[in-house]
């Protein structure tokens, strides 16, 4: 009797340390448990054996942060969180108020530090010492000294009588008033040293291969299945010192932000200044120099290195605040007030924040303002930093491809702080990272609606993998998109990093075939959206979702949001193929999720998909033939043949969880619209894919796979998707 007490204690304590051990983990952390994993199963470091696997020390152009996010998945939230907390922060209101470096450090923390880790940021290290009675005219000398241009002519010992370049820049600059010159002319030596750098940055490239480089206008058209190989475009990326070209960058960012929040003050506190005739416009060895007053002026400039207007409704035609030519590798452009229109109706002209070869940023502080271009525009960069930034008003932006926060081999920032906006372009834009490049679209506040084409009958960009092809790719919306060189020539290039990040707002994103969080052969794409009622509709290939070798994440941190993909072929929410990591993440809300076919935490080809809703009464719909809810395909190359050895040494990973909230699971046939309770999840329920039974009978037994449903889950939100850092203002304001 003594014995089975003893017995019955020891199993007892047991049980109830197991409970009390269950109830500690977290919602992940218990779904880890059940399918027997740990933090060792998640991602994958590739091996040099690994026969047939585009190993990554033999991508080139790989994003610094691909491997270690690719090998360590459950980061990528902190990562990501990361990057929005810099726009919550240094566009924060208190913070652009005290500080002249919002601008550049929300540039940094998004966009460079994401491309080259040798830039920390402290500042953009500007200095500028100008003289105390004529700044202006002593700044444009200092560009003639700088460039070893003539000042003042002579012959024979004596000066000559013409051309007298200091009386012309002095009879110039005279009708401007001397504290417009003291700020203007601090601008002008920055620019000296962001064109200096840029100098640097192209000193090892071959002239005619970057002249060839300039007219390639459809590179995200043709490198995702590897259709067209530049050489030369390699070429340049190889020898082109790409950081000075950066830092020529966060020379601008910072440099304009002083310049705008300078002449904003000026103008509040000095009315006595005729502002309405402060007109300059002189030619200098850099480019041309422009301050134009507050009447409704019309701009059309190929040459400036400077333009400032000083309020006004303006219209500005061609290049503004863009790389003209390889000569013209140095631009920016500051609006200070007004409604304004930027048109562009060049292809071949790179405008509005767009860059070659070189930095270039507009800056408009405030006013609803319109925007439209053709290409490599609004933000858009190759080989090069392209910077528009927009910092209040209801804006509207259109234009085709490459821009919007796009970029190859460079950045592309588009940044938005305050309004309602609408953004719209074809596709390969609204946070792009195309081969090696990061390109990022951020706003702030506001109610926006980004939008992508995704009827052919309106842009023909047609994806096979719609179907009879009726929808176009658009590569959009956080998408990061490679060079497949494997199925052509094989130069296989990495795609980078594309980030679309909304702080706040009742948002609506539409967009065709692969986006809103995408990735493509060794790219990343990520959409944060952080608090609002959102709704985001797409096509197919979409919504945390990726193929070969990528990473594809959306995170939405609060509202009632709506997700559809609900077309003839549409797979997404959740849902990777050969290689992917991806993560959908929605925190908090009452949810409508509409779905036709795979996805909600599906993965195939050894991907690892985990889509997570925390809480809320959510409604699920699904189609009648889809592979959802954690599904595993853990049959198929299972025992892999002699094309995937990679396989045996990979663990494929499924996961749907839904935390707390009563919860409605729904399946609609697509083509009678009836609709019927789910055949596979309900609320408080739980399955296995393979179960016990299956995973016994298979000869690879690396397939994970659980779809869940907590029901009345009541511990802490998972620990990896938890926000651990420190904002400097609690208080979003708006």
């Amino acid at each position: 009797m003594r014995l089975k007490i003893i017995l019955f204690w020891f199993i007892f304590s047991c049980i109830i340390i197991k409970i009390t051990h269950a109830q500690s983990e977290d919602a992940l952390q218990q779904i880890m448990s059940k399918l027997g994993i740990n933090e060792s199963n998640l991602g994958f470091e590739p091996k040099g054996y690994w026969t047939r696997y585009p190993v990554s020390t033999d991508i080139p152009y790989k994003n610094i942060a691909f491997d270690d996010l690719f090998a360590e998945p459950h980061r990528i939230y902190d990562f990501v969180r990361n990057m929005a907390l810099s726009v919550e922060d240094f566009l924060h209101p208190e913070y652009m108020k005290n500080t002249k470096d919002g601008i550049m450090k929300v540039g940094y923390y998004c966009g460079v530090n994401n491309i080259t880790s040798q830039f920390r940021a402290y500042n953009a290290s500007l200095w500028a010492e100008i003289d105390s009675i004529e700044p202006l005219l002593h700044a444009v000398k200092e560009i003639y000294l700088s460039t070893n241009s003539i000042w003042r002519y002579h012959r024979i010992g004596e000066a000559a009588d013409f051309p007298l370049v200091e009386k012309d820049y002095r009879d110039a600059i005279r009708t401007i008033h001397p504290e417009v010159q003291k700020i203007v002319a601090k601008t002008v030596i920055h620019l000296i040293s962001a064109y200096r750098f840029r100098q640097i940055g192209m000193r090892n490239l071959d002239w005619k291969k970057a002249a060839a480089c300039w007219r390639i206008r459809h590179l995200g058209e043709t490198q995702f299945d590897g259709m067209g190989y530049y050489p030369d475009l390699e070429d340049c990326a190889r020898t082109i010192d790409i950081n000075s070209i950066y830092y020529s960058g966060l020379i601008l960012m910072e440099s304009s932000q002083k310049l705008a929040d300078s002449l904003i003050n000026l103008k509040k506190n000095n009315k006595k200044i005729d502002w309405k005739n402060q007109n300059l416009n002189i030619n200098t060895p850099i480019g041309r120099i422009i301050i134009s007053g507050t009447n409704d002026d019309v701009h059309q400039y190929s040459d400036a290195i400077l333009m400032i207007d000083l309020g006004g409704n303006d219209t500005y035609n061609g290049c503004a605040g863009g790389t003209y030519s390889l000569d013209m590798g140095v631009s920016l452009y500051v609006d200070l007030d007004g409604n304004d229109s930027y048109l562009n109706e060049d292809e071949y002209t790179v405008s509005q924040g767009g860059a070659i070869f070189g930095s270039a940023m507009l800056l408009d502080m405030s006013g609803n303002d319109r925007y439209i271009s053709k290409r490599l525009s609004q933000g858009g960069a190759m080989l090069g930093f392209g910077i528009l930034a927009d910092m209040e008003g209801d804006d509207y932006y259109d234009m085709w491809t490459d821009g919007q926060g796009a970029a190859y081999f460079g950045v592309g920032l588009a940044i938005d702080s305050k309004g309602n906006d609408k953004y719209r372009l074809w596709g390969d834009g609204q946070g792009y990272g195309g081969v090696g490049g990061v390109g990022v679209l951020v706003n702030r506040t506001g109610n926006d609606y980004y939008w992508a084409e995704k009827d052919i009958n309106k842009v023909y960009r047609p994806d096979l993998h719609s179907k009879d092809k009726e929808h176009n790719y658009t590569y959009c919306q956080g998408s990061g998109v490679g060079r497949r060189g494997d199925v052509t020539d094989g130069h296989s290039w990495a795609g980078g990093m594309g980030v679309l990040i909304d702080i706040d707002g009742d948002d609506l994103y539409e967009s065709g075939n692969w986006s809103q969080g995408c990735g493509y052969w060794y790219g990343m794409g990520f959409l944060y959206d952080g608090n609002g009622n959102d709704k985001y509709i797409s096509t197919t290939w979409s919504q945390a979702c990726g193929a070969h070798f990528c990473i594809g994440g959306l995170f939405d941190d609060g509202g009632d949001d709506e997700f559809q993909i609900w077309e003839n072929w549409a797979s997404g929410m959740g849902f990777g193929h050969d290689y992917t990591i991806s993560i959908f993440y929605n925190n908090g809300g009452n949810d409508k999720y509409k779905l036709k076919d795979d996805g909600l935490g599906f993965a195939i080809n050894k991907s690892q998909v985990f889509f997570i809703d925390t809480e809320g009464n959510d409604n699920y719909t699904r189609g009648t033939k889809g592979r959802n809810y954690g599904w595993n395909n853990f049959t198929q190359n299972n025992p892999p043949p002699v094309e995937f050895l990679y396989h045996l040494y990979s663990d494929q990973i499924c996961v749907f969880a839904d935390l707390k909230g009563d919860d409605k699971y729904f399946q609609e046939d697509f083509e009678t619209k009836k609709t019927m309770n789910d055949s596979l999840m309900k609320n408080n329920f739980e399955w296995l894919s393979p179960n016990a039974e299956e995973l016994k009978s298979l000869n690879q037994k690396r397939y994970y796979g659980i779809g869940k449903d907590f029901g009345d889950y009541s511990g802490n939100v998972p620990e990896y998707f938890r926000f651990k850092m420190k904002k400097r203002y609690e208080i979003l304001e708006k």
